[in-house]
């Protein structure tokens, strides 16, 4: 009896195992056809996942039909699945739209591929993500690089932000805060999230070029939503 179960459990263990593919290839960039390192592949739904090698190659085992999915900075995701083959090669288009996004500047808005400075933005779809309820939960853990607390813990009481820790000893650490291209004097947490189109927190020293020595501990640039062309949406 225990022969019987123990080749039964083999018998088992071995169909489970032949149900996984060992794929291999190499992934390249479509641009100029040049082999990318460090591209991460994974199987999605699962922790499964490898990186290409120095000369794009990668190889990874991973059941019949799972869907493969190749990532790379600067680059658009591909989805493959997994069907007969033994070999899957991959050609990544670059993420141009990526470089399109827009950061907010003193003298208006910049591309990100052509903005210098060094920045994160928020935008209003991660905001929706998360349950906030003022612009300190939108900043805290958002954006690196910026630390964020609620200060005394009084009701009401302004929160305390800093953007890549404390500068002065004796002076003020708060960033300068801009609500729609005017400077915030008063307690910002007045503000609702909801109200918020985009976030964007200027990290560097390219900020005290644009804005001055108020911008000596970075600048936090709010962006309310505003009315857009087309139908009414409800």
């Amino acid at each position: 009896m225990f022969k019987n179960l123990l080749a039964f459990l083999m018998l088992v263990t071995s169909v489970v195992f032949a149900q996984d593919l060992q794929i291999s290839g190499t992934v390249t960039s479509k641009d100029d056809n040049s082999p990318l390192p460090g591209v991460s592949v994974y199987a999605k739904g699962t922790k499964k996942g490898v990186s290409s090698d120095a000369n794009g190659k990668y190889s990874i085992s991973v059941p019949k039909g799972s869907q493969l999915i190749f990532s790379y900075v600067g680059f658009e995701p591909t989805t493959i699945t997994v069907g007969n083959q033994s070999v899957i090669n991959v050609d990544l288009v670059s993420g141009a739209n990526l470089l399109e996004e827009v950061v907010a500047t003193a003298f208006g808005t910049a591309k990100k591929a052509s903005f210098t400075g060094s920045s994160a933005v928020i935008n209003s779809a991660a905001i929706a993500n998360r349950p906030v309820s003022s612009v300190l939960q939108v900043l805290s853990g958002a954006a690196p690089g910026v630390q964020s607390n609620m200060g005394s813990g009084q009701p009401g009481a302004s929160p305390s932000i800093r953007i890549r820790g404390i500068g002065s000893v004796s002076a003020s650490n708060e960033p300068l805060y801009i609500v729609d291209g005017m400077p915030f004097g008063v307690n910002i947490n007045n503000i609702n999230p909801s109200d918020i189109e985009t976030v964007t927190v200027l990290k560097d020293a390219a900020s005290t070029a644009l804005y001055g020595a108020r911008a000596a501990n970075g600048v936090i640039l709010i962006t309310t939503k505003k009315g857009k062309d087309g139908s009414s949406n409800i």
